[in-house]
This record gives C-alpha cells, structure tokens and sequence, in this order.
C-alpha cells in the first residue's frame, strides 16, 4: 500500500517545498509563482480555463486524426518496399528536425487564421513517431508467420487485418501513447503563431503581463489534459483482446474526432471582415479600437473590424503583405526601414503622434540622469536595425554601459529581478505602471531628451496593392477611428470598460495596472489623422543617417 502513495506523498512535498522557497524568495515570484496561488486562479475563473482547455483539445484531437490516417498507409508502404523505406524515412526525419514554432507562421500564411493552421503542424509533430512505431510493429512479425500467410496466397487486405494490425498493437498503442504526450506541444506551438484562443495564447498573454499564476494554471490544465489521454489510451489497449473490438473502437474514435474536427470551422460571415492584426497582445493602446468596434462605429462607416492578436510584432508586416490582414498596427520607424527596402504599405490611421518608446529605469536604483547610465546594464528587446539606434543614442550622449543584453520580451521580469539597471524597447504609459504592479517603482528617460526626433509610435498600414483597401476605405477608417478616439477621451472610463468586457481572460491584478496605465494613454491619443510630412521627411532623413555607419 505503502508503495502506491510513494508518488502521491512525493509530489505533495515537492508543492509544500515549492510554496515555502516562493515566498522565502520574494523576487522568484516574478518568475515562479506558489502553487497555493495557481490552484486558487483555477478556481477563481474556472470557466476560461475550460474553455482554452477545451480549444487545445479539439486542435490536439485534429491533429492526431490527421496524422493517424497518414501513418498507417505510409507505415505499411514502407515495411512493403525497401525503396518506399529509402525515400520515405528521410523525409520524415527532416520534416520532424523542423521546429513547429517556425513553420506555424508559414501555415497563417498558407492557411489563414483559424483551426487548420494549427492542427498540421500538430499533426507533424505527431506524424513520425506515430508512423515509425506502426512500422516497427509491422517490422517484428516473425518471418515463419509471414510465410504461412504467403503460403495459403492471403490477400494482401487479409494479411493486413488479420497478421499486421493484431501482432503490431502493441507497438501502435505505444506510438499513440506517444502521441497523446506530444500533442500538446505541438498544439501550443502553433496556438502561438496563429490562434485567437486555446491554453497556448492563454500562456503566451498572460506570461506578458505577468500573471504568472494564469500562466502555470493553464500550464497544469495542459498537463491533466495530456495525462488523461494517456490513461485513457493506456485502458483502450488493455481492454483491446480481440479485432472485434479493435475494429468498434476505432470506428468511435474516428468518428468522434470527425465530428470535434468539423465542428472547429467557424460559419462563415455574411458580410465580409476587415482584419486589423494588433501590433501586440491587448493593452491600453488599442483601447480606441475596442470601442470603436463596441459602439458600432467602424459598422457606421460600412466596416466590419475583426481584431486579431499578435505575440510578435515581426510577423505583422508578412501577414498584411500575404492577405492574411487587411489593416495592420505597426510602428513608425520601422515602416519607414519598410518602405526604403520596397515594401508598398500606406498609413490608414494614427493612434499616437509622440514616442512612447523610452529608457525605463529602477528607482531605487543610482540612476537620476542619462549620464548615470555609464557603466550601467541595458536590456532591450528590439531587432537588429532597432539596436544600430539604441547604439547610435548612447554614443551621441557619451554613453557607455557596462552591457547591453537582448532580453527579448522579458523586459518587465529581467528590471524586476535586478538583471539590468535599465530597459529599452518599452513603453512608458503601459510597463512602468506593469512594473509598480509588481512592487518596483520605477521613472524614465523620454527619447527626445537623447536628441531622438519626434515620430508617430503606432499607426495603421494597409498594404498599397491591396484590393480590399482603397482610398474611400482608408478614408472611412481614419473617420472612425478618430471618433472612437474622441469618444475614449470623452468617456475614459466608459471605454475602458469596453476593453475589460472584450478580454475576460485579464485577471484583476492585470487589469488594475492597466487602468492606471490608460489614465495616462488616453491623455496622448491623437488629436486627428493627419500626418505631418515635416514629421515624416525628418525622422526619414535623420534615420537614413544613423543607419549609414551599418551599410
């Protein structure tokens, strides 16, 4: 008995050593948050995690269906013909060395948003294991068998149903077993490029905010959802004596992931959307595009906005240059670095006409002007153009930290946890009240004071060949946009209501930083859609000089 709750009683002191080093740690909890704290997260909105649950199950089910119709006849031409085997072995080693994060964009692309997307690269996660385990079963029939089949001239559907499929169970249960314990992550990746929901971009968004008890609340949902499928499997093979009631259960199976998988196609509109991509998760910045939707003011102008998210702000021009977005969020600068390399996009809209990019640093820490950041450590998240600027503003300012290190996205958590003295690439209106959320109160340096022209931090592209978009539609959408702009400034708190009823993922803690966080945004919005060629030409040329030294 006691043997049976070795594991149980293992696992409660690995929670309760878990749950005293978290709060012996305090600034752990930036990175690992109690399990007291996860558990009670589960609790408190159970019905968003069974809904993200629920997605990635659909996509992880899509996926093994599509890969387990795939596996058997590729599996069974390979055990067939040895030159079947030569070719195809390879292949299925080379497409398992690509890495699903960086094919799940490739699939938005191809595919569109939406399930499809998704579910193969899943199932390509899934396919080679899967295929090479069935092979292998096929592989270890004994030849003495083979021949008594070839002997009595069995037909090749006899063979297969009555010496292949009953002498590889064991290994076609251990390939699906497999399976079921991949498929999650393979269903994640692709939630990250392409999804709107599932426990992957429930993860990836409130990672960002660092909500790190939603984080691992969808992590452990993730993990019970894998372990339940790898029970149930492991009780179907157990109960599986004879074909008969092989052949009932499969037919079940197959029949219940075709009708999961067919009821993950959305209907169809019958007036056609404009997708606008978000240049990042939702937060403040985009409060006026909310509103806009909410109080029917694009509909009024005869659009029809669809938003959609985004992890990472590189794929925005790649989808609005595919058809994949109609309208996309982007950045100023680097719409200019676009537009110099040929790329035809057009402004469509202003959210912002100043910087909200800055140097955010710790107040506690030695830092009080931009000479105290000699000597001091850098974190940035920007690419590599971006890095030629950050270079190109500490050199002009006599400048030297002791470091520069690319944190990627991890901004808030890397100036929290003391890792660098200071962070670029954030902005001001939305990671120093993130920041004060987390107990770390912080300021900053605004980049004009670093003698960085003046530019417009977010602004809308379309694509200039685009045949959704013409110039009466640019037109309407920046009249729109402006109203909801005007209306967010008009009624702040309205509006901010309006974003928290359009993100019932956000927890408390996160959308009460936020709040503070639009108290300041709205106050900058855009005051009308105009833009300033003396603006535009200026940064243009003062751009084209510091990306001189790097040509």
């Amino acid at each position: 008995m006691w043997k049976k709750l070795l594991p149980v009683s293992a696992f409660i002191l690995l929670l309760v050593l878990w749950e005293i080093t978290s709060f012996g740690l305090s600034n752990q909890r930036l990175v690992l948050p109690p399990p007291s704290a996860i558990f009670l997260r589960l609790f408190q909105t159970p019905g968003r995690f069974l809904f993200h649950t629920f997605v990635t199950f659909r996509e992880m089910l899509g996926g093994f269906l599509i890969a387990f119709v795939c596996a058997f006849p590729f599996a069974w031409l390979m055990d067939q013909w040895k030159s079947a085997r030569t070719v195809l072995q390879p292949l299925f080693i080379l497409i398992q060395c690509i890495p699903m994060f960086a094919l799940a964009p490739i699939m938005v692309i191809w595919f569109g948003w939406g399930y499809t997307a998704i579910v193969i690269p899943t199932a390509l996660m899934i396919f080679f294991p899967l295929t090479m385990n069935i092979y292998q079963g096929f592989q270890a029939i004994p030849d003495q068998l083979k021949e008594y089949f070839r002997i009595y001239q069995a037909t090749g559907w006899q063979k297969l149903w009555k010496l292949q499929l009953p002498w590889a169970k064991s290994h076609i249960f251990a390939g699906i077993r497999i399976s079921a314990a991949i498929a999650g992550i393979a269903a994640v990746a692709g939630e990250w490029a392409g999804a709107q929901s599932g426990l992957g971009l429930l993860m990836i968004e409130s990672r960002r905010a660092t909500d790190l008890e939603t984080t691992f609340g969808a992590l452990f949902c993730l993990a019970v959802l894998s372990l339940s499928l790898y029970g149930l499997i492991t009780l179907m093979e157990k109960k599986v004596f004879n074909r008969q009631v092989y052949a009932k259960l499969f037919s079940a199976f197959v029949i219940c992931l075709t009708i999961l998988g067919s009821g993950c196609q959305t209907a169809s509109e019958s007036k056609p959307k404009t997708r606008l991509m978000l240049d990042w998760l939702p937060n403040p910045n985009h409060i006026p595009l909310y509103v806009g939707m909410n109080k029917g003011i694009f509909e009024k102008r005869g659009i029809n906005l669809d938003l959609m998210k985004l992890n990472d702000p590189s794929d925005s021009l790649p989808y609005l240059s595919s058809g994949q977005a109609d309208l996309a969020l982007y950045y100023m600068p680097d719409t200019i670095r676009a537009q110099s390399r040929g790329v035809n996009v057009q402004v469509a809209g202003i959210i912002f006409k100043q910087p909200l990019n800055c140097f955010i640093y710790r107040r506690d820490s030695s830092i009080k002007s931009l000479q105290d950041l000699n000597g001091k450590a850098i974190g940035y998240c920007v690419d590599g153009n971006s890095t030629v600027v950050l270079d190109y503003l500490l050199e002009s300012n006599h400048i030297t930290p002791k470091e520069k290190r690319n944190v990627s996205f991890d901004l808030v958590s890397t100036l929290g946890t003391k890792q660098v003295d200071a962070i670029y690439g954030a902005y001001h209106n939305v990671e120093c009240d993130h920041l004060c959320s987390l107990g770390v109160e912080t300021d900053y340096f605004d980049l004009r004071m670093f003698g960085h022209p003046n530019y417009y931090e977010l602004i809308v592209l379309a694509a200039g060949d685009s045949k959704s978009i013409n110039p009466e539609m640019i037109s309407s959408f920046k009249l729109a946009l402006q109203e909801s702009i005007d209306f967010s400034l008009a009624h702040p708190q309205e509006a901010f209501e309006i974003y928290v009823k359009a993100n019932p993922d956000k927890s408390l803690q996160t959308l009460e930083w936020e709040k503070k966080g639009w108290e300041k945004t709205y106050l900058i919005l855009a005051r009308n859609q105009d833009v300033d060629p003396a603006v535009w030409n200026y940064y243009k040329e003062w751009a084209a000089k510091v990306m001189k030294p790097e040509e």
